[in-house]
């Protein structure tokens, strides 16, 4: 039995003016076998360095989010309000997600603290619950089919649910501890992309969602199938691209996964790295990825691992972010801490903030 299944398909990027063809690779694992627990790791100190998107319902826009909650507005994304402009001073956001109808957004802190917008409802957030921050970084955060309630995962893996979001179940609660971004033994650094952590994504009836951790091992509680996990597609191979000097997580020939993004049936989903490598499970196809359009992301390299916080981290404001996939999963973006857009498949580009001559907040570009 095959445990890898690779295969090259071309697709289109269109990034500052230039028309680049691109291969993306897909990897696929027999449906059915979760993603195997990770080794404990030590506590560690949140590290927010994160620029996340979220795109219109018909796929004709998106808008970009800084870690000051700064929002940019492109295509057909309309802008309804960030929180410079309202006066909130903030520098730990790490996730965006926008209403069914495209008429509001939530942006969402590392504390597990919820703003909306335009016709985005308030149904809670984490310190409103607890009377106090979340215990461990929030890194994901993902609306219910009708955008009246959300849940928010934590980088231990723990969800918060709030509105007519169900609770199925969670990490701590099965007993997992997730692989968190790098050095294992460090005390040092959480995630040096605060959304390189922990992810949740819900299956499109709302009844399960599946998390991920950021070594691409996958988790499914509720009505959530399971169609691979990274460690066990990739097995002992090396990835060609792989170097010394990249902080990968868990395992060899991965960097650590920025983005868990389901396909709009749920019978899939794509994992993006840290170097904008795209890997494709289920019925996720495979458009492009950085690496194999000829976009060379530098690693990030990590300096003094004393503890508890004295260390040295080289961020490359070419990182890749995020990663959103269009409206019928034909497509996806990738984000880059400079608020550089990727276009693959039947994603349309409309536009980017370094195309705008104006700088996104993240803590590699403050």
């Amino acid at each position: 039995m095959r445990r890898l299944i690779g295969w090259v398909a071309v697709g289109m990027l269109w990034c500052g003016g230039v028309l680049v063809l691109g291969a993306g690779v897909s990897v696929a694992e027999p449906a059915g076998a979760t993603g195997a627990a990770g080794p404990s790791a030590a506590a560690v100190t949140p590290y927010v360095d994160s620029v996340a998107m979220a795109a219109t319902p018909d796929g004709g826009g998106y808008w970009l989010v800084g870690v000051d909650g700064g929002v940019f507005s492109f295509g057909d994304a309309s802008f309804f309000g960030s929180l410079p402009a309202s006066g909130i001073s903030v520098s730990d956001i790490v996730t965006m997600a926008t209403t069914p109808d495209g008429k509001g957004y939530w942006v969402v802190g590392s504390d597990g603290g919820v703003f909306t917008f335009g016709d985005a409802g308030f149904y809670g957030s984490v310190p409103g619950a607890l009377g106090r921050p979340a215990p461990h970084a929030v890194t994901g955060f993902v609306p219910t089919p009708d955008g009246k309630g959300y849940w928010l995962v934590a980088s231990d893996g723990g969800v918060f649910t709030f509105g007519d979001a169900p609770f199925f179940g969670s990490l701590p609660g099965a007993g997992i501890v997730p692989e968190t971004a790098r050095v294992a033994q460090s005390e040092a650094l959480y995630a040096y992309v605060a959304s390189s952590g922990v992810f949740l994504q819900s299956t499109p009836d709302g009844k399960g969602y599946w998390i991920a951790d950021s070594s691409g091992n996958v988790f499914d509680f509720g009505d959530a199938q399971s169609y691979g996990s990274l460690p066990g597609a990739i097995g002992s191979a090396v990835r060609s691209n792989a170097r010394s000097d990249d902080i990968g997580v868990g395992h060899p020939a991965t960097v650590p996964i920025t983005a868990f993004v389901a396909t709009p049936d749920g019978h899939g989903y794509w994992m993006a790295g840290t170097d904008g490598s795209v890997y494709a499970f289920g019925d996720a196809g495979s458009f492009g990825y950085l690496p194999s359009a000829g976009i060379d992301v530098p690693p990030i390299t990590v300096t003094g691992y004393q503890r508890p916080s004295s260390v040295g981290v080289s961020i490359p404001l070419s990182t890749a972010s995020d990663l959103v996939r269009t409206p019928d999963g034909g497509g996806y973006w990738l984000v880059s801490l400079d608020g550089g857009v990727f276009a693959f498949g039947d994603a349309g580009f409309h536009g980017s903030v370094p195309g705008t001559g104006a700088v996104i907040r993240s803590v590699a570009s403050s």
